[in-house]
């Protein structure tokens, strides 16, 4: 399996970011990591084996990135405000400078999904939902996406525009961008299993919202056998890709 791990200097985020990226061809596929964990969270929790199919044989190209969550959601300092200011600098830096540079990577390959377990989801599923025009669709397992409830209560407009039931509940009905969601693909799942509860509340809140909005996101609630653990996430996610690409 190709392998190549690249850096930069982000000034957004004033810290060093790296990408680990597997495979030669074909779509890409960025990860997000889970709540506090960086870009070797996939290989060190089996998910390169558990895509090593589609991965070798140049169905997908895998970008897994590090993430800032200990300076946005995990803030544990007083100013709210910084936090919620980095977390909107997260966006801008992905689609800034990581979309640019995996534009130049695949060159002229422009199918981009994003993908996700946790707070992992949480970022793919609102960065797709921020910019449809820019991403091809997005995978979101056991995410949670009221942002706001990671900020004890503080709302500012980073939030806001962070947190995909907020802004989702209050977009117009007949703003273009549905027309563009509904042209991607988009898959959300949760279980009900262990750990799950933390979560599935916001899943039923976004399904409710995307039904009334006309948003048209393939909602998956699985049973209690599906938990908020890896032991579900590495068959959960070979099976929506291989939704993806069939």
């Amino acid at each position: 399996m190709q392998y190549e791990e690249v850096s930069w200097y982000s000034d957004r985020l004033g810290r060093n970011m790296r990408i680990k990226i597997y495979g030669h061809y074909g779509p890409a596929f960025v990860a997000f990591p889970c709540q506090d964990k960086q870009s070797d969270d996939f290989s060190n929790n089996g998910m390169i084996d558990a895509l090593s199919w589609y991965i070798e044989n140049g169905k997908m190209k895998l970008f897994c990135l590090d993430s800032n969550d200990d300076e946005t959601v995990s803030f544990q300092g007083w100013d709210k405000g910084y936090a919620a200011f980095k977390l909107e600098m997260y966006h801008q830096y992905f689609v800034n400078e990581v979309y640019p540079f995996i534009i130049d990577r695949q060159c002229g390959y422009n199918e981009i999904y994003l993908i996700g377990m946790s707070m992992g989801a949480s970022h793919a599923s609102n960065h797709f939902f921020r910019r449809p025009d820019l991403f091809s669709g997005f995978i979101a397992l056991s995410g949670k996406y009221d942002i706001a409830s990671f900020f004890n209560g503080y709302m500012d407009e980073n939030i806001y525009q962070n947190s995909p039931v907020h802004y989702l509940r209050n977009m117009d009905n007949s703003h273009y961008y549905i027309n563009i969601y509904n042209s991607k693909k988009m898959y959300v799942v949760v279980g009900k299993g262990a750990w799950e509860h933390l979560v599935i509340d916001s899943n039923y809140e976004l399904c409710d919202i995307a039904r009334n909005k006309g948003i048209n996101i393939d909602f998956n609630f699985w049973d209690e056998n599906s938990v908020h653990d890896w032991s579900s996430w590495l068959y959960q996610m070979p099976y929506f890709i291989n939704k993806i690409l069939s």
